[in-house]
């Protein structure tokens, strides 16, 4: 039988689809977490859909993935499982037909999946963000902002209020900030900006244009995301859910660093998929 086969059998008498925790050195599938499950007959068609729809590879990736999707008939008897191997790469039965499939809709599967509670994805949107708004740092360009460029610092929209503070503080010191120094630049943008949804915007905007990976993730992004915490999660949410890609690339940034970054799937899905 060919894997083409076996998914529409399979898929067929699936009443259910658990996601559970761990790849292919997860241990016995009844003896997982399961981080999320489905039962619903229109969500269960989507995710047939999103995780069989796409180019069979013919090979395996060789690493042991994760997490696991598992189908269950309608007795709740186990069908087979997939393995979720990086961006858009779902293995099927793997040991039995070593056929990876890269799907065809690799973002919505991970948004698919974290709006149904499994955490821990949208740091694989950041790389195809990143590539399509165009922000991957120049391969021979500083990976840090330097010292003195205001140029810069308007180029990435930071706020014109805290530039000043900025101008002297090079991007590898901006993520070492004491924390007195960064609640003072809360303050002071708080004070220019009162609405939180339009300050969290503004905040957004500026960590979706840092170069990646460098800037965004361990320099000037670090501190975005410190003050980011000063505001509620759900004006977070909702300056996304109303902002523009470059706005979506810094919430995703920024939720990828969250421990749970599920509260931003919804909003971020709305943005990327319609």
């Amino acid at each position: 039988m060919l894997l083409i086969d076996w998914l529409s059998e399979a898929w067929t008498r699936a009443r259910a689809v658990r996601v559970l925790d761990g790849g292919l050195d997860g241990g016995p599938l009844a003896e997982r977490t399961v981080l999320a499950e489905t039962h619903d007959p229109v969500r269960l068609a989507r995710m047939r859909q999103l995780t069989t729809v796409g180019r069979f590879t013919g090979d395996v990736c060789r690493c042991l993935g994760g997490p696991t999707l598992a189908l269950y008939d309608a007795d709740d008897t186990l069908l087979g499982s997939a393995t979720l191997h990086g961006h858009g790469s779902v293995s099927w039965e793997r040991s039995r037909f070593a056929d990876d499939i890269e799907v065809d809709e690799p973002e919505a599967l991970t948004l698919f999946l974290a709006e149904g509670g499994v955490t821990g994805l949208l740091v694989d949107l950041l790389g195809p963000l990143v590539t399509t708004l165009g922000y991957d740092e120049a391969p021979d360009g500083p990976q840090f902002r330097p010292v003195g460029a205001p140029a810069v610092l308007a180029d990435r929209q930071v706020p014109e209020v805290l530039r000043d503070e900025l101008v002297d503080v090079a991007g590898s010191d901006a993520a070492r900030l004491p924390d007195a120094r960064v609640r003072r630049l809360a303050e002071r943008l708080a004070g220019a900006e009162p609405d939180p949804v339009a300050r969290a915007g503004a905040l957004l905007n500026w960590l979706g244009r840092l170069p990646y990976p460098t800037e965004a993730l361990w320099g000037e992004g670090v501190l975005v995301r410190r003050l980011l915490a000063a505001l509620p999660d759900a004006d977070i949410v909702t300056a996304t859910a109303s902002g523009t890609p470059v706005m979506v690339l810094g919430a995703v940034n920024w939720a990828a660093h969250q421990p749970d970054d599920c509260v931003v799937a919804t909003a971020v899905a709305r943005m990327m998929l319609r």
